[in-house]
């Protein structure tokens, strides 16, 4: 081979060999605990389980320097310092033009304490891999400082970050502080906690707002007062907890605007405990999409909306409240259940019917929702005992029924308790069945109320409703093996006016619905003798009446 190419080969291997390993040249593992008193300069960065950092006497303890650089700790960072130029301390630092820490990405599974303030300061960063995120921190253990400023993140762009974890401070303010920043994203899942021991869980520095801030919460966010602050066109999207701990007054904000045109949206499984405060800005919008019960202060000039299709919103007096409709949305699916129940029992009496026997029968039926939006879930649990006797006249054939049904209904939030006393009539010449009822219902109905300790409270519940239940079954063979059977019912329940003293009041409705099935089955027997009976159902019903109940706050 000449000679040329073998250089030219032999430089390619050297390139490859470049490639291959030049992307590990900055990476850093610390597998034992060590402790540091001057700042250490990294870049790829990772602290193995067990290990131990301690920085004594110096900020910050960590600069990461270069763009798209990793930090992983899975042990522990503990760091004691005095006061960097007399005001703060850093533990991890990433400044993007002075150390060119752009796309920088903090993952920590352990501790991360400061004695002082920041434990993590990323300034002036911006999304340079276009990518659409920036500094990136997330977080499954704990990021904590003493003092104030746990997380800083000035004048940067698509900062983001993920907390599954603990995030806090211990005294003075401020648990995440931005200024100047854009398009920030604040991500607290389910079972987190953004903690200040002082103010602000969440700010932003009124003299330099933080603009487009998009925070989504479903875990716990907490503070002594004005615990979210938003800055300009800035969005909560709220599914947990925002609370105000230590609560003694109503005056203190949960949710606070420093500027115009943020957005609130507050969904099922939010508790607020503390006031919203629109704080004399311009375009404050606060959407509520609950289907829970609610009563909440809000101060200053709000638009407010009920995007629930829930209940009627009420804004007057700086309460914004509104009463779950929960109750009534699910009161036909109940009085399905009551009716399959019955047309269970009905099956298994036809026998004994035919025998002129006297019957009984335990009962039990759990069924459980979820579809769409709250307002359509929830989950009964019924049980009871029916038990018939022979009852027959010259015309008529059939037996006397009556049932016993206790029902557990679990909603969004109600809890209800229905006893179901029934009688009526088999009729076995006729296919048809008779049954009258009456239902008393009590239980507890909670109401979001961001005034009172916990921000919730609870309302006793005690209502009656009458029913009827008439309807055909008849059944027919096709061949030895096959069967179709047809069932139609009606079902009218009407339910009492109803008052909880200072609350609400619910009008008189009456609930009228009908119901056809079609089954058809077939049955095997084979030669071991178990019985295979499989049925296919098509169902249809419909409300003939009563489909909205008015309720009044």
């Amino acid at each position: 081979m000449p000679r040329f190419f073998e250089n030219t080969k032999k430089k390619v291997l050297i390139v490859l060999f470049f490639f291959i390993f030049s992307n590990n040249l900055f990476a850093e593992t610390l597998s034992s605990s060590q402790t540091n008193t001057s700042t250490d300069t990294i870049q790829d960065y990772t602290i193995n389980t067990g290990v131990t950092l301690t920085i004594i006497d110096t900020s910050p303890g960590l600069k990461i320097t270069g763009s798209d650089r990793t930090f992983k700790n899975y042990g522990t960072i503990n760091s004691t310092q005095d006061a960097e130029d007399g005001n703060t301390n850093i533990t991890i630092k990433a400044v993007g033009p002075t150390d060119g820490a752009y796309d920088v990405k903090i993952y920590n599974y352990g501790t991360i304490y400061q004695e002082n303030t920041s434990a993590i300061f990323v300034p002036n960063n911006d999304d340079q891999n276009g990518d659409g995120v920036g500094a990136y921190i997330y977080n499954e253990g704990t990021i904590q400082s003493s003092d104030k400023w746990t997380i800083r993140f000035h004048s940067s762009d698509y900062t983001k970050f993920d907390n599954y974890g603990t995030i806090k401070q211990d005294s003075g303010a401020y648990t995440f502080m931005g200024y100047g920043d854009n398009y920030t994203t604040i991500n607290n899942y389910s079972g987190a906690t953004i903690y200040a021991a002082g103010s602000r869980a969440i700010a932003s520095k009124a003299s330099d707002l933080s603009s487009n801030t998009t925070i989504n919460n479903w875990g716990n966010i907490e503070a002594a007062n004005w615990t979210i602050e938003l800055g300009t066109n800035s969005t909560l999207n709220n599914y947990g907890k925002i609370l105000i701990h230590d609560w003694s007054t109503s005056t203190d904000d949960a949710i606070i605007m420093l500027g115009d045109n943020n957005t609130v949206n507050l969904y099922d499984g939010t508790i607020i405990m503390g006031d919203l405060n629109a704080n004399s800005t311009s375009g404050s919008t606060l959407n509520l999409d609950l289907c829970s019960s609610y009563y909440f202060k809000v101060e200053s000039s709000w638009n407010i909306n009920n995007i629930s299709g829930c209940g009627e919103l009420v804004y007057s007096g700086g309460f914004a409240q509104s009463v779950s409709t929960l109750f009534q949305s699910v009161a036909d699916e109940i009085g399905v259940l009551r009716t399959d129940l019955i047309n269970d029992v009905y099956d298994f009496a036809k026998d004994k019917m035919e025998n002129n026997e006297s019957f009984g029968l335990p009962l039990k039926s759990y069924t459980k929702r979820e579809r769409g939006k709250s307002i359509n879930n929830f989950a009964s649990n019924a049980s009871g005992f029916a038990f018939g006797f022979p009852s027959e006249s010259d015309k008529i054939k059939g037996h006397l029924v009556f049932n016993i049904l206790n029902n557990n209904i679990d909603l969004l939030n109600q809890n209800i308790k229905d006893e179901t006393y029934q009688v009526g009539f088999f009729l076995e010449n006729l296919n048809a069945k008779v049954v009258f009822g009456y239902h008393d219902y009590n239980g507890d109905r909670t109401r979001l109320n961001n005034t009172v300790t916990g921000g919730i409270e609870s309302n006793k519940q005690d209502h009656k409703s009458f029913s009827s239940i008439i309807g055909t079954n008849f059944s027919k063979k096709l061949n030895n093996n096959s069967y179709i059977e047809y069932k139609l019912d009606s079902n009218i329940e009407g339910f009492f006016n109803h008052e909880e003293s200072g609350h609400v009041k619910w009008q008189s409705r009456i609930l009228g619905q009908l119901m056809g099935d079609v089954t058809y089955g077939w049955s095997t027997l084979p030669k071991n003798k178990f019985k295979f009976n499989p049925e296919v159902t098509l169902g249809y019903r419909t409300i003939i009446n009563g489909k909205n109940q008015k309720i009044h706050l």
